[in-house]
């Protein structure tokens, strides 16, 4: 009687019956050259999974706003309003929609995001008065705060360590969402306006799912 006429993979099986397959044995793994580090990836061109050390450009999708330009914040830090973040050109591969309340040329303040899961970043720097000046902001989803506060500090204030330099948070949106960073608590800000949002703040929102 013949045997092995059964293949796996194009295996196969011992005198025992067992077939090892490995995995560019697969009718739809294309395997070359592998290294260290290396992942399967699926190329939709050739039908195959295939072995890259490199992620696709298009698996994250980012929202940045923030290019160290010298340029006017164009209001007054206060609790309850929302914070601003300059940028001449976006960028948005997300296809968010950025939206100046006040108007403000190239300064946006609120960001409608498509649904998807997000990691949210962001810096404030702020002009103060005095020692006591800090400016403590949240991201906002909606009408809820959301993550971690991030507080601005004026150089000589140590009383607002508590908190980290930036806010940071996560959001699952079911559907599309306008998300901002709003300023929770200011004190001592200085009505005169400051170039260092400009230089120094920054907006980075990364579409993760």
């Amino acid at each position: 009687m013949s045997h092995n006429k059964i293949k796996v993979g194009g295996q196969s099986p011992n005198a025992s019956g067992e077939i090892s397959v490995a995995l560019d044995n697969l009718s739809d793994v294309n395997i070359t050259s592998i290294a260290d580090d290396e992942f399967l990836q699926y190329n939709a061109t050739s039908g195959n999974w295939e072995n890259s050390s490199t992620v696709s450009s298009s698996s994250v999708a980012i929202l940045f706003l923030g290019e160290g330009a010298d340029q006017t914040y164009p209001e007054t830090l206060a609790s309850n309003s929302d914070v601003y973040f300059y940028a001449s050109s976006p960028v948005n591969t997300i296809g968010a929609t950025l939206v100046s309340s006040d108007t403000y040329s190239d300064w946006y303040d609120q960001f409608t995001l498509p649904s998807g899961d997000y990691i949210l970043q962001a810096s404030l720097h702020g002009d103060y008065t005095g020692s006591s000046g800090q400016a403590k902001y949240q991201f906002r989803e909606g009408s809820t705060n959301r993550g971690a506060s991030g507080v601005n500090l004026e150089p000589s204030n140590t009383g607002g360590t508590e908190y980290p330099g930036e806010s940071v948070s996560y959001m699952s949106l079911s559907a599309s969402t306008t998300i901002s960073v709003r300023l929770t608590s200011v004190t001592a800000a200085n009505s005169t306006t400051t170039n260092l949002q400009g230089k120094r703040g920054y907006l980075l929102i990364m579409k993760v799912g």
